[in-house]
């Protein structure tokens, strides 16, 4: 065969693979990143529970994963979770907690201000800044 040909092969197979692939972009929009915490509000009495000056809590979102950590605790323990959004909702799937990888319930993520039913409206989302809100608190966060 000519080069030519053998070049012209070898484009339609890379093209092949790379449409064919793995879907790995973020389909989050706004919503994918890393967030502080910057006001923990209970919807009950309205009280400031915390401030991203009292608790450093961090979520990072990247596809369908959302890390939550709380810093000042041991560096390698966190919540990881699968998530999926529906219209205007968050909705926790399976947790997971580190260091161990050990499967836990939603209400493990208590401690992050997750209700146990394991879902959020989103009352604002923007690229810089989001409000989360669940059946017993109000989060609102800061892009970072």
């Amino acid at each position: 065969m000519k080069p030519i040909a053998y070049c012209l092969q070898f484009m339609v197979l890379a093209m092949f693979i790379m449409f064919t692939s793995c879907d790995k972009t973020d389909k989050n929009g706004d919503f994918d990143g890393n967030w502080q915490m910057i006001e923990w509000r209970d919807n009950a009495t309205n009280h400031i529970l915390a401030t991203r000056y009292t608790q450093r809590i961090f979520y990072a979102v990247k596809l369908n994963i959302l890390q939550m950590r709380e810093y000042g605790k041991p560096y390698d323990t966190w919540h990881l979770s699968y998530f999926h959004c529906k219209n205007d909702s968050l909705y926790i799937d399976k947790v997971f907690h580190r260091p161990f990888d050990r499967e836990e319930t939603v209400d493990s993520l208590a401690v992050y201000g997750c209700a146990p039913e394991g879902r959020y409206a989103f009352i604002k989302l923007t690229k810089d800044d989001m409000i989360l809100r669940n059946s017993l608190y109000t989060l609102t966060f800061r892009k970072y």
